[in-house]
């Protein structure tokens, strides 16, 4: 995760701690059953931002490392994660970990590997990891639906963001993810879903990194749209996000 990518949620901190979905359980599950996490593993979540993939494996009795460029993230990750005795905060990026070689058993990257530069992140990750440790890249994806507040948030996305479609996981080609793992990789769907109140809606727009900044010319208009599509679809003051977990799993790949 290259620095100028890390800047890029400067500002956005609170917003992402406070309004990012968190990780289905059943992540642990599918982990557990394929062999790619045992007892007393450690974690090493690339991209780590605010730690709320790090927390999962935390929460579950796991040791994890948080790797992350952005300062601001680090500061809120080790807030959100002091409860947690058995993890570490270090910065660092994909392509230069810092952490110790063959030393962790198992890497995640959530909501980040479109970030890396594919090519070094596997040399680095082949590195890091233990031998037959695995790699999981996780996203949280927005369910495209209609008639729901999940429709209505994409479209204020689309329509109010110049750089939604050039972002994110939306940005990644699915060949890339083959390639990092030579085409030897496993694919796992799980459902997933936040409840939020009006703020909380908008702190999950101010969290991307393509929202708009109050400067912008069209920025009041945004916040009514989300405040029309609020009122439209909330019931006891709040609305449903729908998500799709999506796991890839594998081990990367060595040309050569």
């Amino acid at each position: 995760m290259a620095h100028d990518h890390g800047e890029r949620f400067s500002g956005k901190t609170a917003d992402y701690s406070r309004s990012r979905p968190q990780y289905p359980q059943g992540i642990i599950d599918v982990l557990r059953d394929e062999k790619a996490l045992g007892s007393g593993a450690v974690v090493a979540d690339i991209g780590s931002g605010t730690g709320k993939l790090a927390e999962l494996f935390l929460r579950n009795g796991f040791r994890a490392v948080c790797i992350e460029p952005n300062p601001e993230m680090r500061l809120q990750a080790s807030v959100d994660l002091e409860i947690y005795p058995s993890h570490r905060i270090m910065e660092g990026t994909a392509e230069k970990t810092g952490l110790v070689g063959h030393s962790v058993d198992l890497v995640v990257a959530g909501q980040a590997f479109h970030w890396f530069d594919p090519e070094e992140t596997r040399k680095e990750f082949m590195r890091i990891l233990k031998p037959g440790g695995m790699v999981a890249l996780i996203w949280n994806d927005r369910i495209e639906s209609s008639n729901d507040f999940n429709s209505d948030y994409e479209s204020i996305c689309r329509t109010y963001s110049n750089g939604y479609h050039q972002s994110g996981s939306l940005a990644l080609d699915r060949k890339t993810i083959d390639s990092f793992f030579g085409g030897k990789v496993k694919v796992f769907t799980l459902e997933n879903a936040q409840e939020l109140d009006l703020e909380g809606v908008k702190g999950r727009y101010f969290s991307a990194s393509y929202a708009l900044k109050p400067g912008d010319i069209r920025y009041g208009e945004m916040l009514q749209a989300i405040s029309d599509a609020f009122s439209r679809h909330s019931h006891d003051g709040q609305v449903a996000l729908r998500y799709e977990t999506r796991l890839f799993l594998g081990i990367p790949h060595k040309w050569g």
